[in-house]
């Protein structure tokens, strides 16, 4: 089963890392829909190109990381790197999908706009999702 969570959390992260590559190669499909918003309909951040590449890198990065646990390719870390590595995602992504209690996560106060929208349905269980997911990896890692 184990294997089964590694390799559903390598799609995801490739998934995510190909959308992001593609919003650096200004190819911006969905790209509006997945940045909050202020109450007055401004943006509150707008990234540029080389951040959403390097986003797409670091996201690569955790997939490739992923891989080699399951198996399939050999990086020869301790398995305290492992374990490290996945309590990592289970804090950061664990960290998203909480919130910041004002514009993202499930504990959001400004939901009148698409960002909320999206958020609330996809991106937020995401988030909880791939936590869980490293969480249950960790705990097989011996």
């Amino acid at each position: 089963m184990n294997l089964f969570y590694t390799l559903t959390l390598v799609i995801i992260f490739l998934i995510l890392a190909i959308l992001h590559f593609l919003w650096s190669l200004n190819i911006l499909w969905g790209f509006e829909s997945a940045l909050p918003r202020k109450k007055d309909g401004s943006f509150l951040f707008y990234p540029k190109r080389i951040e959403s590449f390097l986003v797409g890198l670091a996201l690569t990065l955790l997939s490739i990381f992923y891989f080699s646990l399951s198996g399939f390719l050999s990086l020869n870390f301790d398995s305290n790197v492992y374990i490290l590595g996945s309590w990592f995602t289970m804090i950061i992504f664990g960290i998203r999908a909480i919130g910041d209690f004002n514009y993202i996560g499930f504990t959001k106060r400004i939901k009148n706009k698409e960002f909320a929208y999206w958020d609330t349905i996809l991106f937020s269980p995401l988030c909880l999702l791939i936590s869980l997911l490293a969480y249950l990896i960790q705990s097989g890692i011996r």
